[in-house]
């Protein structure tokens, strides 16, 4: 696993977290407008904020996908912020970004602090057998342990919950999502 940086590497990221996430309620709850296009612009938002605080990674195939990094970094860059303004001002409109807000500050309370979180995990659907979930499973163990900290997921969906479990996650925490019908699952390792 090695760190998104060049063109080729943002737009491979960019393409596996699109198949994804395209229609991730727990994404897209905060979107007025569910185009194509407002879709692609939240992802994109996200995996430059990965990578941003040095944390948005390609497996070494290039078949998997994932946003790992300390839970203290507050990296940003203005061309995000920028894109930020524009998915609020053109898809998201400001009452869902100050629900964004809130259910940011919900998240950041439940998740325990000085860890590493682990977001947008994925791998490329269209590859039958598929190692670069495993790859990323033990590298974001080796980067935490090197760290010295424990690792933190998140999800809303129920398939992903299991897969958790069944990678030795353990649940933490479970809290109703306050702006949309899902269930967040807090996990830890």
């Amino acid at each position: 696993m090695y760190l998104v940086k060049s063109k080729q590497d943002i737009d491979r990221a960019q393409e596996i977290f699109i198949e994804a996430f395209n229609d991730s309620e727990g994404i897209n709850w905060v979107l007025k407008r569910r185009t194509k296009k407002s879709k692609e612009l939240t992802v994109k938002v996200l995996l430059h904020e990965g990578i941003d605080k040095n944390g948005a990674y390609l497996s070494e195939d290039r078949n998997g996908a994932v946003l790992f990094y300390d839970s203290n970094n507050k990296g940003s860059s203005i061309n995000n912020i920028i894109r930020k303004a524009h998915l609020v001002l053109r898809f998201s409109g400001i009452q869902n970004t100050l629900k964004l807000i809130s259910y940011r500050k919900l998240i950041d309370a439940t998740r325990p602090k000085n860890s590493m979180v682990g977001f947008l995990v994925a791998t490329d659907r269209k590859i039958k057998t598929n190692n670069a979930i495993y790859e990323i499973h033990n590298e974001m163990l080796a980067i935490a342990k090197k760290q010295g900290k424990q690792i933190v997921l998140e999800t809303s969906k129920p398939r992903v919950r299991r897969l958790y479990s069944f990678a030795g996650y353990e649940q933490y925490a479970e809290v109703k999502h306050p702006f949309s019908d899902l269930t967040i699952w807090f996990f830890i390792k």
